[in-house]
């Protein structure tokens, strides 16, 4: 019986015969396409990188123009009115965390209709809890507004719009998961950067009111941006089973992401306010901005992995597998921003009192906070138990490191002060949900072995 072999070769449209690879003709094919998709990565990580660095650099110097031309007070009365929706973020309900997740994870399934389904449900729970969100504030400002605090008026207004970018705003990032779109996505929080910088030079003449339109015009703006270009243009229904599953999935994440994010955040303002007067509080305020500026490297690496570690978990089931995709990345990274946290620690004690010295009195918390940049370059690996999907392996070095954060503060307080405990508190705190979770990935890895 002839095999299939025995008819005339395929021919290209040139009329060149073309032979099956072989072995080596598949190797290199195989490690061609592996070299493109580096490429793709790199290509993508530098856009990325490129976009958010830019975007940084605009921020922290706006921010310390911010700090030249207003004293921590003011600064600090501004973020007084940010504490409550830093403590309001769950109300997405995990949805973020469950499109993070599941939509690399049904894209590796190549199940499109599941993808468009569970953003359709996500988008119309965040757009109802912005509406509803937007409207409590509002009443807020009205109240303010009756007794004649205008500060209130303009704090709370400030907050009507930006609730918009917290929710509505986070879940459409959230749908951003191919390398163009984060090319595409890097570019509208470029353009918001630029108007927050832009926003910079009203504040001289407006003082605190020049805060509240910095913080919130540019974020709403973005928001229209997002939506104009979000990339799956799906009609938003409230279909129950498919938000049961972004919210089954996503909330245990969500859960502890937000105790690790805005909760842990804003705990961390409440208790500089606390101990500090609203003057620690501005202090600090200028060390957070420092400190979002360091983080962007990392930040902008972990967010192009992220998905293609998912794609592969949920392809190849393995945890080697999918971790090998960072691990190589992440020694390198780290140590590279130890050496940068260490100039910059340098720079610091020169420039600060030259440029902007009313916040002289803050530049131990700001050397704290640069080293935070170092733990997020670390933390890049946890996104192999994020694609694992459960939750509790993610969530036990974050029981861990709350529980560090406010015993350290306590302990280091007398030796300290109040503003710098909370900042080395939380640095410990973070440092102990990283050798937690490093610790989780390798006991994964040595029961997949086994």
């Amino acid at each position: 019986m002839p095999s299939m072999s025995d008819g005339p070769a395929p021919r290209s449209p040139e009329g060149i015969t073309q032979q099956a690879p072989g072995f080596i003709g598949g190797f290199l094919i195989r490690q061609k396409a592996k070299l493109t998709r580096n490429k793709q990565i790199l290509g993508s990580v530098a856009a990325v990188f490129g976009g958010n660095i830019t975007a940084s650099l605009l921020g922290a110097f706006g921010g310390l123009l911010v700090a030249r031309f207003l004293g921590p007070e003011e600064t600090g009365r501004y973020r007084v009115y940010t504490i409550p929706l830093m403590y309001l973020t769950f109300m997405h309900l995990g949805t973020f965390d469950g499109l993070w997740r599941q939509i690399p994870f049904y894209t590796g399934k190549n199940m499109p209709e599941k993808v468009e389904a569970l953003a359709s449900a996500a988008g119309a729970w965040n757009a109802l809890i912005s509406i509803l969100a937007s409207a409590a504030f509002l009443v807020c400002a009205a109240v303010a507004l009756i007794r004649g605090d205008r500060y209130g008026v303009a704090g709370w207004l400030a907050q009507v719009l930006f609730c918009w970018f917290v929710y509505y705003g986070g879940y459409l990032t959230a749908t951003y998961r191919t390398i163009h779109q984060f090319v595409a996505l890097a570019r509208i929080q470029l353009i918001q950067a630029v108007l927050v910088f832009g926003a910079v030079f009203i504040v001289p003449f407006t003082g605190f009111f020049g805060l509240c339109i910095r913080g919130s015009i540019p974020a709403f703006t973005a928001v229209a941006l997002f939506h104009r270009n979000r990339p799956l243009k799906v009609r938003y229904r409230f279909d129950w089973k498919s938000l049961g599953e972004v919210v089954r999935i996503g909330l245990p994440f969500s859960v502890w992401g937000s105790l690790y994010t805005s909760i842990w955040m804003a705990t961390e303002s409440a208790l500089m306010l606390s101990l500090g007067g609203v003057k620690g509080l501005g202090l600090f305020a200028v060390a957070a901005v420092m400190r979002d500026g360091m983080i962007v490297l990392p930040q902008s690496v972990y967010q192009v992995m992220t998905p293609r570690v998912v794609e592969a978990y949920a392809r190849e089931g393995s945890v080697r597998s999918a971790n090998a995709r960072s691990l190589a990345v992440t020694a390198g990274l780290t140590a590279g921003m130890a050496g940068l946290v260490l100039i910059c620690s340098y720079l610091i004690g020169i420039l600060v009192p030259l440029a902007i010295p009313k916040y002289a009195a803050g530049i131990p918390l700001m050397k704290v906070c640069l080293w935070f940049s170092v733990l997020q370059a670390a933390s890049l690996p946890f996104n192999t138990l994020f694609a694992t999907g459960n939750s509790w392996l993610y969530g036990r070095s974050v029981i861990i490191g709350l529980i560090v954060f406010p015993i350290s503060a306590y302990l280091l307080t007398p030796a300290f002060g109040g503003i710098l405990a909370v900042a080395l508190g939380s640095l410990l705190g973070r440092t102990a949900r990283t050798l937690v979770a490093y610790a989780e990935i390798a006991v994964l890895t040595r029961r997949e072995a086994a």
